[in-house]
């Protein structure tokens, strides 16, 4: 079969799961068929989310390789190849959000190396960011405030929904998302750096 000859997502299916000529064929064709199209609707998921538009292309390309193995694995059996190719990088691109989120949490550890010799105004300093980010957090509410310091403090969902009496994790998590996006905003009025 050659590029154009594919006239359905089956058709595509069919081939790689053939293996061998027809899955390098296959495979080709697909990337030709929707890769412009993919790339789109990833790049516009990423317009709300920033530092991270340059790695449409990449996620694009590793989407394609997991869908190839999940099709191959059997792990898809019908609808739309597009939708399911950037279902796919969507996911990665979740995933790394949320561990680019976390990586934002671990403090540098050399600063601990000088922790004995800290002078008098760099602890003044400390205390006084500490103060401010405790204003800010407070503006927030007690609740949000306790989200996010257990958030913060490495709890699980699981944990802080237990511990303030949530419905559930993904009520944690909702609110966690909530609480986190008011307080950047405060941030971005509050004419103070912490």
């Amino acid at each position: 079969m050659s590029y154009t000859e594919y006239t359905s997502d089956e058709d595509f299916v069919r081939d790689i799961r053939l293996g061998g000529a027809s899955l390098e064929r296959a495979t080709d064709s697909l990337y030709r068929t929707y890769r412009n199209s993919t790339l789109t609707k990833v790049t516009s998921y990423l317009r709300f989310r920033k530092g991270i538009e340059d790695d449409a292309l990449d996620v694009v390309q590793d989407a394609f390789m997991v869908m190839i193995e999940k099709i191959r694995d059997h792990g898809y059996n019908e609808g739309s190849l597009l939708h399911f190719w950037v279902g796919i990088a969507r996911g990665l691109l979740r995933n790394k959000l949320k561990r680019d989120t976390r990586t934002d949490l671990i403090e540098d550890s050399s600063q601990y190396d000088q922790a004995d010799f800290a002078s008098p105004e760099h602890l003044l300093l400390g205390d006084e960011r500490r103060q401010l980010l405790d204003r800010v957090l407070s503006k927030l509410g007690d609740r949000c405030k306790k989200v996010l310091l257990m958030w913060a403090g490495g709890y699980s969902m699981e944990e802080i929904a237990e511990t303030l009496q949530l419905s559930s994790e993904a009520m944690a998590r909702k609110t966690k998302y909530k609480c986190k996006n008011q307080l950047m905003e405060l941030l971005d009025n509050t004419d103070v750096d912490l």
